[in-house]
């Protein structure tokens, strides 16, 4: 980014700028900064975090330490969580909250789902087993989304979910999450979860199956098994409500499913060395290209890295028309879809989740 863009000043102009007319245009941040004129196959695509406050991640990465220590997620492990590095990713990715509450609410939700694709689905060091995979999903549905039985079978219930720290993890997130946002933001929030769910039970067909899907499939799961779930916080940690019929527009939908599945290819892209080392069969972006076209994993990988950069410049191209007529909700969403889109590819490219390096 050109250090001559005062970052603040450039979102107050977008923020307050506006259509003056039928057919006006106005612009978002894609806009105003240059991008290339062709994507390249060489180098992901990217822009300089929104904000990239050192002392507020560690502040937070420590509360999330401990809370994590306390429902004994990732214990054991807890070095490798802290190199992890979460409380970074939630300052990089919701740059423009200062509400430390709400951050850790986002944190917690972060924990909650890493946790569960750890222990559940991804690393067999963690237990994870692929015949339990729909079993244990459908048990996480239910700590986030509430039975409601007999007082009997409540009681099961909240026992049953209160014995593994994952379950523990998403309960109290979801309850966190009621506490700063509106039912329907709530229920947003539900859906984006159980839609990620869904997508890691095809991804468990896949290496029951030991296949490498089609790549228009790989995209399609990917694209609900990835981060769509935090970006619909958005709104929630920046302390405002993109109304529900707005959120579920077409053309809104169209852009929070492109961000998530750009965030998604970054760490495809990334975490070669994190899922050799997790023992369950496994690919990505990369080996569904190398199978559809017969070609070099190398070859591969610059497919892969120029799907990112067409697919943000997709991005780009459909938040800027959606800021002709946004509402001021809007715009504030879809700068926030920016941030999170900049600030993920920095903590995926430096996080020790993915790199001892």
């Amino acid at each position: 980014m050109p250090s001559s863009v005062n970052i603040p000043d450039l979102i107050n102009r977008v923020l307050s700028s506006g259509p003056t007319g039928l057919g006006t245009k106005t612009t978002n941040i894609a806009a105003i900064l240059n991008r290339p004129d062709q994507e390249s196959d060489t180098e992901l695509r990217h822009r300089e975090p929104y904000r990239d406050n050192v002392a507020l991640g560690e502040e937070l990465n420590s509360r999330l330490i401990t809370w994590a220590e306390s429902i004994r997620l990732y214990e054991g492990h807890i070095d490798y969580l802290r190199k992890c590095n979460f409380g970074r990713y939630v300052m990089l990715t919701y740059a423009f909250s200062e509400d430390r509450e709400r951050l850790f609410m986002a944190g917690q939700a972060m924990l909650a789902l890493f946790g569960l694709d750890d222990y559940f689905v991804d690393d067999k060091r963690a237990g994870s087993t692929l015949d339990m995979v729909g079993r244990n999903l459908s048990l996480c549905m239910s700590a986030i989304d509430q039975p409601y039985l007999t007082p009997k079978y409540d009681a099961a219930t909240n026992k049953g979910l209160s014995e593994h720290a994952v379950h523990i993890a998403l309960r109290e997130y979801i309850a966190k999450t009621a506490k700063y946002g509106t039912p329907q933001q709530v229920a947003r929030v539900r859906h984006e979860d159980m839609c990620l769910f869904v997508a890691m039970c095809q991804e468990s067909s896949w290496r029951v199956n030991k296949m490498i899907a089609p790549v228009w499939e790989y995209l399609g799961g990917r694209q609900m098994n990835g981060f769509t779930p935090c970006l619909t916080m958005i709104d929630i940690v920046d302390g405002y409500e993109l109304p529900h019929n707005i959120y579920s527009m077409p053309n809104v939908r169209k852009v929070v499913k492109l961000a998530g599945l750009i965030c998604v290819m970054v760490n495809d892209l990334v975490s070669t060395e994190k899922e050799e080392e997790a023992g369950v069969h496994q690919f990505g972006i990369r080996e569904a290209i190398q199978k559809e076209e017969g070609c070099s994993f190398q070859e591969a990988h610059k497919m892969g890295v120029r799907l990112h950069n067409d697919l943000l410049r997709i991005f780009e191209n459909e938040a800027s028309e959606l800021m002709v007529y946004a509402t001021p909700e809007l715009r504030r969403y879809l700068i926030g879809l920016e941030a999170w889109i900049a600030g993920s590819h920095l903590w995926h490219t430096s996080s020790e989740r993915y790199s001892s390096n």
